[in-house]
């Protein structure tokens, strides 16, 4: 017997009222960031870098890697969320 709902871009079927673990992204996405903080102190203070690299690791390449970490978590808790209503 299949679900009724509505087909999303992704081929997925989703119904009204099912719960997400949205909570799960949210925490994810803040240890991400404390993360990324927690890094960007090690690099100005313990590495021993120059400042010619430690400036675009701190304003780009940072910022970056912990937007990318944080959807890749995300993406896999929704996998999960999708396998076990499936």
């Amino acid at each position: 017997m299949e679900k009724e709902g509505t087909e999303t871009l992704m081929g997925r079927i989703e119904t009204h009222g099912d719960k997400f673990p949205w909570y799960l992204e949210k925490a994810s996405f803040l240890l991400t960031i404390g993360a990324a903080i927690l890094v960007g102190q090690w690099m100005w203070l313990e590495s021993g870098w120059s400042d010619q690299l430690l400036w675009p690791a701190t304003v780009c390449v940072m910022p970056l890697t912990a937007i990318i970490t944080a959807e890749i978590i995300s993406r896999v808790i929704q996998r999960f969320h999708i396998a076990q209503s499936n």
